[in-house]
C-alpha cells in the first residue's frame, strides 16, 4: 500500500504518477461533491420549513415535497422519543467514572 507524504517540507514528485496527467497532480481536492447550482429547493419548501404559512396546493405540487414531508415526518418523531431510564443511567454512571 502506497501512503501519501504529507510532510509539508517535501517537496511534491516532479512527474505525476504512472497513468495520471501533471494538471491532475497539481489540482486542488475539492470538499464539496454536489454543486450548490444542483441542490437547488424551491421557496415555496423553503418557506413552508421555516414555519411560514404557504398555499398547501402550491405546496403539494413542488417537486421535492413528498421527501421533505417525510423528513419533517421523522423529525418530529424522534424529537418525541426518550432514552429509556436505565440506559441512562448507565451512560451517566459511566461519565462519572471517567471523571
Amino acid at each position: 500500500m502506497i501512503h501519501d507524504n504529507l510532510d509539508p517540507n517535501v517537496t511534491p514528485q516532479s512527474e505525476p504518477a504512472q497513468g495520471e496527467r501533471r494538471d491532475e497532480a497539481l489540482a486542488e481536492p475539492t470538499d464539496r461533491e454536489v454543486p450548490i447550482e444542483a441542490a437547488h429547493t424551491p421557496a415555496i419548501i423553503q418557506a413552508w420549513l421555516d414555519g411560514e404559512p404557504v398555499d398547501q396546493s402550491a405546496l403539494h405540487a413542488a417537486d421535492s415535497y413528498a421527501l421533505w414531508s417525510k423528513v419533517q415526518n421523522e423529525t418530529s418523531r424522534r424529537r418525541r422519543m426518550h432514552t429509556p431510564t436505565p440506559i441512562s443511567g448507565a451512560i451517566m454512571g459511566a461519565i462519572r467514572k471517567e471523571g
